[in-house]
């Protein structure tokens, strides 16, 4: 009888270790299992916690990441009631249960929140099954020491430990001093001193093998932290995974249409975009009537651009922009500097939309920058019918030698009127410019707003009069539909332009705005130059060695 019982317990025991390999490497198996929730309806207790639909894609997508690089870094855009601050507290959790010596930190932007979270977490411990519940080596207010029954004890026979520590984002040194090894930050995009606590926090995170952070937050508008580290995520500019959930990946974002129910113009347009049923387009309108079409956007995102609106934040109507559909440029091209020739390349600088007509006139509008890698020194071509036909774009290329590229890229559109922006490192350029005696040089008008009567010194300065003037002419020009963009760069910055508390206009922290100004200023000189412009014809001699190409007869 005894032998019968040792043989079950060992039996048990072995059943519990090849779960607990499993529970290790599954966190999906681990929370069904061990971690117990109360849902959206409260009535039914605590129940397992099963992951739904946008909660599996997460799970999916960061253990794709965990077993390419190593480790988890994510940053999660998330529309409302998704689950995600859900997701990630049990993750961290897991996380801990399973690492020796963890040292995890949880982050919210208020102390609700945090306490909510807090909260989770020791029910957690609370409600899992005895066989796998941790011990509590210290808890309070602010911190879970765990040691798990399945960690090995070390030589001096003590299992390791890990720790859970909560902190709220009230003051800016908030977590500064931490050496986390996980991490849940969450509502980022709220944290009052988000700029100087995730300093703090970045400079204390592990890069050792199994370390996780997750960021995540709904938005908060084009601003701050949060806004900037997604952008940079998208961009491949930093090492986070961008993950985006669009409100109706969520199933339960539906409700019964009534029998009349009708889909309005906007409605099927949303149908033809994201496919959309009548139930999910009813439970929309039924959110709207509550709060608001702008709210909804940005509570309930269909892309990431709706989720970044705030109302009064973005110059450019949002609408406008969300339906400008980026183009693929007919050609790509880089300039040698050795040769003065345009030479075709994949990877090239020039993005080209159209060529050169013989008959037609041409704007080449240019915004400087230094060269260092920051931000970009810009060239737009416009056409008289306000479309806009190549786009130059380098952050570094010396403003000296970019004069010596405006130079051949004017020429070849018809020696276009060429207008450069007089600011800072723009004088560089147009004296360079003025020495290879440019034929076309844009003067800018006395009174750019009011007067058509042009000066004497090249390039177009920008300043607090001329700058909202125009600005304020390319607004007009998106809203009204009379300009033709096909950039994915220049629509995505129109998007980013924001107008700040203080009635500045400029990008979003971490964004660019030099295809903005530039285009800008290549309206002005249309407006104030179109019965000046001239064609003064290069012979096609000359004109034919200032491009290199493969196919004449791609160029007209």
């Amino acid at each position: 009888m005894t032998d019968k019982k040792e043989l079950l317990k060992l039996l048990e025991e072995k059943q519990k270790r090849n779960k607990l390999v499993t529970y290790e490497n599954d966190f999906s198996s681990f929370a069904k299992d061990n971690i117990k929730i109360i849902t959206k309806d409260a009535r039914a207790g605590f129940v397992n916690f099963t992951f739904n639909t946008c909660q599996d894609e997460i799970n999916k997508a960061l253990d794709k990441q965990l077993a390419e690089t190593g480790k988890v870094r994510a940053i999660i855009l998330k529309a409302r009631q998704q689950g995600i601050s859900t997701y990630c507290a049990g993750r961290v959790f897991w996380k801990t249960y399973f690492t020796p010596h963890a040292r995890s930190v949880v982050m919210a932007h208020d102390s609700a929140t945090s306490d909510a979270l807090f909260t989770m977490s020791r029910n957690i411990i609370k409600n899992m099954n005895p066989a796998y519940r941790p011990n509590e080596v210290k808890s309070n207010a602010k911190e879970i020491v765990i040691s798990a029954p399945h960690f090995p004890k070390d030589t001096y026979g003590e299992r390791p430990v890990g720790s859970y520590r909560l902190y709220t984002a009230g003051s800016p040194e908030a977590g500064r001093g931490t050496t986390p090894t996980i991490a849940h930050l969450s509502e980022v995009a709220f944290w009052t001193h988000d700029e100087k606590i995730l300093a703090g926090l970045f400079q204390g995170i592990s890069e050792a093998p199994g370390t996780e952070v997750i960021i995540e937050s709904t938005a908060n508008g084009a601003q701050g932290e949060f806004y900037r580290l997604w952008k940079g995520a998208v961009a491949g500019e930093n090492e986070y995974l961008p993950l985006f959930l669009p409100w109706f990946s969520t199933p339960e974002y539906w409700r019964e249409p009534p029998e009349n129910f009708e889909r309005s113009s906007e409605e099927d347009l949303l149908v033809e975009q994201f496919d959309l049923n009548d139930g999910q387009l009813y439970w929309r309108r039924l959110k709207i009537a509550e709060g608001g079409e702008l709210k909804f956007r940005q509570e309930y995102p269909a892309t990431p651009d709706e989720a970044f609106i705030t109302a009064g934040s973005s110059v450019f109507n949002p609408e406008k922009t969300a339906r400008l559909v980026p183009v693929e440029p007919d050609r790509r091209m880089n300039f040698d500097f050795m040769s003065s020739s345009w030479e075709p390349s994949k990877e090239g600088n020039l993005h080209l939309w159209g060529y050169p007509d013989w008959d037609s006139n041409y704007i080449v509008a240019a915004d400087v920058a230094l060269g260092v890698g920051q931000d970009y020194s810009t060239a737009v071509v416009l056409d008289i019918n306000r479309k806009v036909i190549a786009l130059y774009r380098d952050n570094r290329i010396d403003p000296s030698k970019f004069g010596d590229l405006l130079f051949y890229l004017g020429r070849y559109f018809n020696n276009a009127l060429l207008i450069v922006e007089s600011n800072s490192m723009g004088v560089a350029t147009l004296s360079r410019l003025a020495q290879m005696n440019y034929v076309n040089l844009y003067k800018q008008t006395k009174i750019s707003s009011i007067s058509k009567e042009e000066g004497q010194v090249p390039g177009f300065r920008t300043t607090q009069v001329t700058k909202p003037h125009i600005i304020g002419n390319l607004k007009n020009a998106v809203e009204n539909d009379d300009i033709w963009i096909a950039s994915k760069v220049m629509i995505q910055e129109l998007k980013d332009y924001i107008s700040t508390d203080s009635g500045r206009t400029e990008a979003a922290p971490g964004c660019h705005d030099d295809t903005v100004m530039a285009t800008a200023i290549a309206l002005e000189a249309l407006r104030t130059h179109y019965d000046k412009l001239t064609m003064n014809k290069v012979p096609w001699s000359q004109r034919a060695s200032t491009f290199s190409y493969e196919d004449e007869t791609a160029w007209f």
